[in-house]
């Protein structure tokens, strides 16, 4: 690695650019990935309704891992997982499917990788439409940058002179 000869060249005010502009191009040429909560929820129900509260957590991008009977009462007890995006209103809804019959404790499980690319420019987001799973992690970048104010797309010729991408195309070529 080579400084500048003079110590105004080496100064905060030319180093900590430099080194900006380097990790956000780091931080997006390593195809970055959205993480969201996940809540693990059990699920206290007469087994009669079991198929109902499999319907709601899937319709919420939910997965049932275990199911087992409550020894001594005519309930079976369900695990599973829901993004907590997805896990509001959810007690209401299991009640409502399952006539109030369901009931739902919920805690903070752990962090999940939201399906599809954030960076991914050429999905096509419709208003007011649910996404396909592969384009969650794009709508959730999208609509936070729209939020905040910032354009769309997040483009790394930002952060690059015209010197360097060609360079890096060559690289890539």
């Amino acid at each position: 690695v080579a400084f500048a000869d003079t110590p105004l060249d080496r100064a905060p005010g030319q180093i900590i650019p430099a080194a900006r502009r380097a990790a956000y191009s780091a931080f997006l040429m390593a195809e970055p990935r959205l993480m969201e909560p996940t809540m693990e929820v059990e699920v206290l129900a007469p087994v009669d309704v079991a198929p109902a509260v499999h319907k709601v957590l899937r319709r919420r991008r939910g997965h049932v891992v275990a199911e087992a009977p409550k020894p001594g009462t005519p309930f079976f007890v369900l695990r599973g997982f829901v993004p907590v995006m997805d896990s509001f209103g959810l007690e209401t809804d299991l009640r409502t499917h399952t006539a109030g019959q369901a009931m739902l404790l919920q805690v903070f499980s752990r962090w999940d990788v939201v399906p599809g690319d954030p960076l991914d420019s050429s999905i096509e987001l419709r208003p007011l439409e649910a996404q396909p799973t592969h384009a969650l992690a794009r709508e959730f970048t999208v609509k936070t940058r729209r939020r905040k104010g910032l354009a769309e797309d997040v483009t790394i010729q930002r952060f690059f002179d015209e010197d360097m991408l060609v360079e890096l195309a060559r690289h890539h070529a």
